[in-house]
């Protein structure tokens, strides 16, 4: 019986190191990967923060100017209106009303 209990306790002594050593050695590949994951996403995202600032660069500088090319065009608006159900109205001079 004593043969079998240092035969037992001496597995143990064994088998447990080597599952923590393998436990850690997975923790370790996993925590890697994802390190790798991270630098590639804030590298997407750099890039993508450096396009939407283009574009709105383009979009922000366009509508600062004038919105017609041809100075003779004949819509003037007059008023602005939000109405609560979400829909604008924009009355040109002749009072014709536009929805959007």
């Amino acid at each position: 019986m004593t043969r079998e209990t240092q035969a037992v306790s001496a597995i143990k002594v064994w088998i447990f190191p080597t599952l923590v050593s393998l436990v850690s050695l997975l923790i370790w590949n996993d925590v890697n990967e994802i390190k790798a994951d991270v630098k590639a996403l804030m590298a997407q995202s750099n890039i993508d923060k450096t396009r939407i600032d283009n574009l709105e660069r383009l979009v922000y500088k366009r509508t600062s100017s004038l919105p017609f090319d041809e100075p003779t065009r004949d819509v003037v608006f007059e008023s602005f209106a939000i109405l609560p159900n979400n829909r604008t109205t924009i009355k040109n001079k002749q009072n014709e009303e536009i929805l959007f």
